[in-house]
Order: C-alpha cells, then sequence, then structure tokens
C-alpha cells in the first residue's frame, strides 16, 4: 500500500441536482451525496464549510455588513455623489487604494456599490480562510498546521488550469493533503444556467482531471483518497424583482430615509419599523422577510445587526434588479432558501468506509478524522 495522500477537489457552485442531471461522479466515486449549506452565498458557506460553524459563530455571512467608526472606505465619508461615468473609474482607483492598505486580506468585490454609500459599509471578513489564522474560528488550515499535516492549496489568487495542473504535479511530493478550490463553473453558470451543455463540458474536464491524478497515483505508489465537494448550489433566474424602483416609488431614498443593501437575492435594511414594512410590501410576493427566530436556526442571527435590522429574502429563482451587484439579468443565480433542492451542494468520495456528512458544518471533522485514520 502506498504514502497515503488526500485530494479535496472544492467546485464552488456544483449542485447535488447539477451533478444528478448530468451523471458526473456516478461511477467513480462510492459515496455521493448532496451536502446541506448555510443561508447566504459564499462569503458565509466557504468560512462554514472550511471551520465547521456557521456565520454566527466566525462571523462572516454576507460579503458586506454596516461600517463600524473606523471601516476600511471612511476615507469615503465626504464623497459626493458622482456622475455613473466618473463613478466608473473611480471605482477602480478605490480599490486600489484599499487593497494597498492592506487592510482586507479576503476576496471581495466593489461590484456597483454606490461609491457615495460605500463609507457606511464594510468587507464582513477582513482575513484569509484559506491561510490559518483567517477566522476567529479554526479552520480546517488551521487544524493541519497545528497538527503537523502537510498540506498544499491552489484557490482563486491562480487560474483554475494552472491551479489543476501543479496539483497533478505535486502528487510525487511529501504533502499529505492537495487541496484545489475553484470558483470558474460559478462565473459560468452565472452566464448560461445551470444545465447548459458548457457547464456538462467543465465537468468533463473536472472528472479528466480526477482520472490523471489517479493514473499518476499509481506510477507514484501514492494510495489517493479523493474528494469533491461544493460550498452551495445554484438555481435559474426565472423572475426579477424591483423592490429598490418600489422603494423610491414610495418616497424614500437609499441613504437618506434608510440604509439598504440590495444583494442579488437578499435585501438587508437598516431603519424604523416602517421602512422595514415598506421595504417588505415592495418585495411583495417575490419574497419574504426572515423572523429573527428563523435567522437563529439558520446560524444567521447578528444581535448587533451588523448585516441589518431585518433580512428580506428572494424565493429560489427570482433576481433582485437593480441591485448593487448590477441592473443586468443574468442566467443563473445562489443565495436562495438553504433548504430549496437547487442550494443543496454535493459530495463525493471513493472512501467506502467514510460517510457522506449531512452538511458543510461537517467537512472539517471529515478531513481531521482521515488524517487520524492515516496515523493510526
Amino acid at each position: 500500500m502506498g504514502r497515503p495522500v488526500l485530494l479535496v477537489l472544492l467546485v464552488d457552485a456544483l449542485g447535488w441536482e447539477i451533478v444528478e442531471r448530468f451523471g458526473f461522479g456516478r461511477d467513480e466515486f462510492a459515496v455521493r451525496a448532496p451536502l446541506g449549506t448555510v443561508l447566504g452565498y459564499s462569503s458565509a458557506a466557504i468560512p462554514s464549510l472550511l471551520s465547521g460553524a456557521t456565520p454566527a459563530e466566525h462571523g462572516s455571512w454576507s460579503m458586506f455588513r454596516r461600517a463600524e467608526r473606523d471601516g476600511s472606505f471612511a476615507f469615503l465619508a465626504r464623497l459626493p455623489r458622482l456622475p455613473n461615468a466618473v463613478e466608473w473609474r473611480a471605482r477602480h482607483w478605490v480599490r486600489r487604494y484599499t487593497d494597498a492598505r492592506g487592510r482586507v486580506r479576503s476576496y471581495y468585490s466593489l461590484y456597483e456599490i454606490p461609491l457615495h454609500l460605500l463609507h457606511r459599509f464594510d468587507v464582513g471578513l477582513k482575513g484569509d480562510p484559506f491561510q490559518p489564522g483567517g477566522l476567529p474560528r479554526a479552520t480546517v488550515f488551521d487544524w493541519m498546521q497545528q497538527h503537523g499535516v502537510r498540506y498544499r492549496l491552489w484557490y482563486y489568487t491562480t487560474d483554475e488550469e494552472a491551479n489543476l495542473r501543479a496539483a497533478e504535479s505535486a502528487l510525487g511530493d511529501e504533502s499529505d493533503v492537495l487541496f484545489v478550490y475553484t470558483a470558474e463553473l460559478d462565473g459560468l453558470m452565472h452566464r448560461v444556467g445551470i444545465f447548459h451543455e458548457s457547464v456538462e463540458s467543465r465537468l468533463r474536464r473536472y472528472a479528466a482531471f480526477l482520472s490523471a491524478m489517479r493514473r499518476r497515483a499509481r506510477e507514484t505508489d501514492v494510495s489517493l483518497t479523493t474528494v469533491l465537494l461544493s460550498d452551495h448550489g445554484m438555481t435559474d433566474v426565472t423572475a426579477v424583482a424591483d423592490p429598490w424602483g418600489a422603494m423610491n416609488a414610495r418616497g424614500l431614498r437609499l441613504g437618506r430615509d434608510y440604509l439598504g443593501f440590495y444583494d442579488s437575492t437578499m435585501l438587508r435594511v437598516w431603519g424604523s419599523d416602517s421602512v422595514v414594512d415598506t421595504a417588505t410590501v415592495a418585495l411583495g410576493t417575490h419574497g419574504r422577510r426572515l423572523s429573527d427566530d428563523e435567522l437563529r436556526a439558520r446560524g444567521c442571527f447578528f444581535p448587533r445587526r451588523e448585516y441589518g435590522d431585518a433580512v428580506l429574502l428572494a424565493q429560489p429563482g427570482v433576481l433582485i434588479v437593480p441591485s448593487f451587484m448590477g441592473a443586468a439579468r443574468i442566467a443563473a443565480m445562489h443565495g436562495y432558501d438553504p433548504d430549496d433542492r437547487f442550494s443543496q451542494g454535493c459530495f463525493m468520495s471513493d472512501a467506502k468506509d467514510a460517510p457522506a456528512p449531512a452538511s458543510l458544518l461537517g467537512f472539517k471533522s471529515y478531513l481531521s478524522a482521515w488524517c487520524e485514520r492515516q496515523r493510526a
């Protein structure tokens, strides 16, 4: 029996419904199962998957929260509203200046958040969850570092193809765990939808990579265990809603009468009860307000209300347009009710002796248990 190595391929947004439609991994993996996710986007799901903790426990939920006094964008406090053409150029310099200050190490994007409001928000997660010490809660990377597990990591800082080639080349080194994260399928499905032929083509690329890894493992006397999983699924967009326009029509101006963050599938509002009630009516049958009890049950309740006095969630398949993400309709989106079948991620493994975790919160325990078994 060769030297044991665990390969983890984390594919952003590869939902269970997608792998089932295309039959992906059906013949290669002994264990295949849907994987429960958390409410929110990758900014919530990735830290939860890596730490085994809920967003309320590790602190990262949506990409942006309400800013404290010394927020990352406080230097913009006196910036007036800019013409659209000027704002487009200014956004580039704001990002460059923020990055140069080095206060945010996690992935983030300014999207189309109005720059004159940006000082009122802050990035929800400042550290890099893929690096030890990147979260307030210990992650799989903290655990591996603490226990002397040798690992290699490739993620969004480099190109997907380069990462796959590098992982294949690294199989013969002394690493115990090879961890590859890719978000390129997520971007593809946003553009074309979840069942497009190009999605099936990308899955064939991942299958070819896994086959090459197994072949190379045999050549280098490595006993390879493969785990493929995702942080959440993806849903085709079937309708749009415009609560921002409905709020404007009722005479309520963003930044003057209330503060709100318009995400693709969520509206988070800070303001009076009447403002929250108006926002709920503005979203109408396209969504609903989540109660505090429901947020607690989801592990997404923040008593300081930094992520919103009220949270309104769109129905699966409904896209909020316009939003801070843009004014264009896209083909597919995520960030809906985690109980919806299209929101579920997937988990696959060729380790027959270890059942799939029920949700992404169990992945950290799964990985640490595999490492402990190899040492036993």
